[in-house]
């Protein structure tokens, strides 16, 4: 992996700075439902490529079948081996070091707490780093992209659950964890979220919950009313309350009291379903299609002049939600995009993408 880097004079940028190109990765481990869930992140990608160009992560034996669904020239094929989709949280985070060269963090992904095994996954931070000619160090601590959110301005915004959790890194405490993130990514602030363990294989990652949209400003997922009898339910609206707790009373690290923009989820009752076939399918993988699985609008991702951002069926909703990400980024055109079958894996388009910042 290179030289190691040094942790001095580092600086992780906000997701709205400018990016030399996105990556993503080629799923092929959802058996009968690869085609329809290679469909989405083709879809993905194409609408990426309108603003930035895309790396596409593509197992070698499988790189044919990628470039004949890819078919654009501001995608790029990198044969490599990995095993899913999920490339925000494999690939190393991307900062620049005084000398205005990228460095790369592997933050030894571990299948998100054990939860899964993926052995070509636990190495593609290395190898994107080594493709790269790019400088890179181990983190101490096991932790995932999805987890780690920042404002460019030396803020954090994590949820417990998912890093001071024994899956991830047994014994340590948060106030540990909190030292080692400020040292290895040079920010001086973190605000902790509690979040939900063991209810999704995450264990509640921030960026399905809350997310930075300007300095000083985050923008949070309003889950919708929970029924009476829907404990499940109930558990993610407990987590938006705590969550609302600790924003309204926060600071980031320029001393600036947090604005807080709510971005409501949409009807369970009126999103898309899936055909009753892809439903008996989804069996196969372990996932129970019945639930909508992530439908969380603010799983959005930032590129180059844009955003884009997923819609689920519920129509008033999914205009509800491009309205007020629009007005979040008004210099930015927000574009929405069906991701019915990734988001029935559990996650979304900023799961699926990992910017590569220019330095």
């Amino acid at each position: 992996m290179g030289q190691k880097a040094s942790t001095q004079g580092l600086h992780f940028a906000a997701e709205w700075g400018p990016h030399q190109f996105t990556y993503m990765s080629w799923p092929i481990g959802w058996r009968s439902l690869n085609s329809k869930v290679q469909s989405d992140i083709t879809r993905v990608a194409i609408t990426i490529s309108q603003f930035e160009p895309v790396h596409m992560i593509v197992p070698p034996k499988h790189v044919n079948q990628a470039e004949s669904m890819l078919r654009d020239k501001q995608i790029v094929v990198v044969p490599m081996p990995v095993d899913d989709l999920w490339a925000r949280d494999t690939l190393p985070l991307f900062l620049s070091d005084d000398n205005k060269r990228l460095v790369g963090v592997n933050y030894n992904f571990n299948g998100w707490g054990r939860k899964q095994f993926h052995k070509n996954d636990a190495r593609v931070a290395s190898r994107v780093l080594d493709h790269l000619n790019m400088t890179g160090s181990r983190s101490k601590l096991v932790a995932e992209g999805g987890a780690i959110e920042t404002d460019g301005e030396g803020t954090l915004l994590m949820t417990e659950s998912s890093i001071v959790n024994k899956n991830r890194n047994p014994g340590m405490s948060r106030n540990e964890i909190d030292q080692i993130f400020k040292h290895e990514l040079g920010v001086s602030k973190i605000v902790w979220i509690k979040g939900v363990k063991d209810h999704d294989i995450t264990d509640s990652h921030i960026d399905s919950l809350a997310r930075f949209v300007a300095p000083g400003v985050v923008m949070i997922s309003r889950p919708f009313p929970a029924p009476a009898d829907d404990e499940e339910s109930q558990v993610w609206e407990r987590q938006y309350e705590q969550a609302m707790s600790v924003l309204r009373q926060a600071t980031d690290a320029k001393g600036r009291q947090l604005r807080i923009t709510e971005l409501p989820e949409p009807n369970p009752s009126k999103i898309r379903q899936l055909p009753p076939g892809d439903i008996k399918l989804c069996k196969e993988v372990g996932l129970d299609c019945k639930n909508g699985g992530l439908t969380s609008y603010i799983n959005f991702y930032i590129v180059n002049g844009g955003i884009v951002m997923p819609e689920f069926g519920d129509l008033e909703a999914d205009r509800h939600a491009h309205d007020i990400v629009q007005k979040a980024f008004p210099d930015r055109k927000v574009v929405a995009v069906n991701i019915d079958y990734i988001a029935m894996g559990g996650g979304g388009i900023h799961c699926a993408t990992h910017e590569v910042p220019k330095a």
